[in-house]
């Protein structure tokens, strides 16, 4: 039987999916505050090319409605 950490190791990596500007640095400024490490961008098509350039976030924030692709 193989045995669990008692350490649990947080993840970080958070990717934000937002066509608004000013929400997307709001959501920013939040969560680095918090110690995630943040990656935008502004519409489905543009997060996808973000999202295979990073490491696997443990959170996608997504909008729903974006020009382009949306979520």
């Amino acid at each position: 039987m193989t045995r669990m950490s008692t350490e649990v190791k947080r993840c970080k990596d958070i990717l934000v999916v937002e066509d608004d500007a000013g929400i997307r640095e709001a959501l920013r400024m939040i969560l680095e505050l918090e110690g995630y490490n943040i990656r935008e961008a502004s519409n489905g098509k543009e997060g996808l090319e973000v999202l295979k350039s990073m490491p696997r976030p443990c959170l996608i924030l997504l909008d729903l409605m974006m020009p382009i692709m949306d979520g």
